[in-house]
């Protein structure tokens, strides 16, 4: 699809009034309407694109992207009844509204379309809108029994809490369970983005319920992609998270990839999510934990698991631990439950995100003797020279698994980067590696790095190397 995000129109730059008379005169090339914060987008403009809506005049635009706009909760209800008229044009992704929107826009909107259950609408952006638990619950309302809504981000709306967690969750599935109609809420969602907005256990356990209480030995129909990022959902949390992690009922783990970046969760948080891997977790395939607190303990449960569970993590290929103090110990105990040339163990994970972790040497140097993974991070961690002469002999000839590996931030001397680079360079035959990115950043680089690098384009024009450009030498 065609985006048309600049259009200069009759009335000047800021004007929409050239883009609404294509809309109107269906012009078959716009079908992403992009307007832009610094376009005049408010009630006359709204109440236009409504009313040309609502006529079904239009049928080849899908998508609406107009965020950043103030907009009366007066003209966004003329909008919510454009979408669900009869009539209408068939819109299936809108983002609408600013800050400002609020409880009184969000219900203003969501109240005509509550009425045909969401209507057409495949995505629904309602991040940064000042949302409550009122807005919540219209939303809830609105989309929990749709039949095609496939992603819902509701980012960074701090005023939903869990309070509003939990009536969005409580009118989704009252509105799947009434009239002797009895369905999961949400059934068809792919993506879901509550990161940031301020939901503890209770609006974890509430979301919890809703997506796994439904038709009993009925499995969901899609698998979900949650980022609960920056929200305080702590140790108690976990323990109604991992619920979505482990397969129900001999079917597919609710959720595909979780993102619980920065939500506080300790050691006993994360020991409680690792106990989802003591059952099936069947296309469960990533988690993100960074900057959560976790030490080596947990990880330690993490590398059992692991090692003693292989045939219920089949489907786990990415796992990111930045920003966590494990330490050397706990790191080399992971590491060593993954899949290595001579020993068996997971061989499923295959991005691993270790940056500012606390890795010493031995657990960098164990990392590279993995046989199973792709990318690598061990950024920011004060590896220095030492560590790079140590990974050297490692990376003879390229990696014949690894594709991306970031050594960034871990101030090593010029000396040790140029041996590293050297043993890169190397051409064995045949020639397997699959190394096509190494990140240097944060470590020396001057003329005779840059002097080698010159040489690595002839040699192996394949791989990327980056790198901090050296300083300009001031003129005496």
């Amino acid at each position: 699809f065609q985006k048309f995000t600049m259009v200069w129109g009759s009335g000047g730059f800021k004007s929409c009034e050239a883009l609404l008379d294509r809309v109107e005169k269906n012009d078959p090339k716009l079908v992403e309407l992009v307007i832009l914060p610094m376009k005049t987008f408010g009630d006359a403009e709204v109440e236009r694109l409504a009313n040309i809506l609502s006529k079904g005049v239009n049928t080849h635009l899908k998508f609406i992207s107009a965020s950043g706009h103030g907009i009366s909760a007066s003209a966004l209800k003329k909008l919510g009844q454009a979408l669900a008229a009869p009539s209408s044009s068939k819109i299936c992704s809108i983002a609408i509204g600013n800050e400002n929107m609020g409880d009184e826009g969000v219900e203003s909107f969501c109240q005509p379309i509550s009425e045909i259950n969401g209507g057409f609408i495949e995505s629904v952006d309602f991040s940064f809108k000042g949302i409550k638990d009122v807005g919540a619950s219209a939303i809830g309302s609105t989309f929990g029994q749709s039949k095609i809504l496939k992603r819902l981000d509701l980012y960074r709306n701090p005023g939903i809490g869990d309070d509003g967690m939990v009536k969005l969750c409580s009118s989704a599935s009252s509105h799947c369970n009434r009239d002797n109609y009895k369905s999961h809420a949400f059934r068809v969602l792919e993506f879901l983005d509550i990161a940031e907005n301020q939901i503890g256990p209770a609006g974890v356990k509430a979301l919890v319920d809703c997506l796994t209480i439904g038709v009993e030995n009925v499995p969901r129909f899609k698998q979900i992609e949650l980022h609960a990022s920056s929200n305080p959902i702590g140790p108690e949390g976990c323990t109604h998270l991992k619920a979505l992690i482990s397969s129900q009922s001999g079917y597919k783990s609710i959720v595909k990839k979780m993102s619980l970046k920065k939500c506080s969760i300790g050691d006993e948080g994360f020991a409680s999510l690792v106990e989802s891997f003591r059952k099936p977790c069947d296309a469960f395939s990533s988690l993100d934990v960074s900057d959560n607190c976790i030490g080596e303990k947990s990880i330690l449960a993490l590398a059992d698991a692991l090692k003693e569970n292989q045939s219920n993590i089949k489907s786990l290929t990415s796992l990111n631990l930045a920003n966590n103090s494990i330490g050397d110990d706990g790191l080399v105990a992971l590491v060593g439950s993954l899949n290595q040339k001579d020993e068996e163990g997971n061989s499923t994970i295959e991005i691993l995100d270790l940056s500012s972790t606390k890795a010493g040497i031995k657990a960098a140097v164990e990392v590279l003797k993995c046989s199973s993974l792709r990318s690598v991070r061990l950024f920011n961690n004060n590896l220095g020279s030492e560590g790079f002469e140590a990974l050297a002999p490692l990376l003879i000839g390229g990696h014949q698994t690894l594709d991306h590996l970031d050594l960034g931030g871990n101030r090593a001397k010029e000396s040790a980067v140029v041996s590293l680079l050297k043993a890169v360079m190397i051409k064995q035959e045949p020639d397997n590696s699959m190394l096509r990115t190494i990140e240097l950043g944060g470590n020396e680089v001057g003329e005779e790095v840059e002097k080698l690098l010159k040489e690595m384009k002839s040699i192996r024009p394949e791989l990327d190397v980056a790198r901090d450009k050296p300083a300009p030498q001031e003129e005496e």
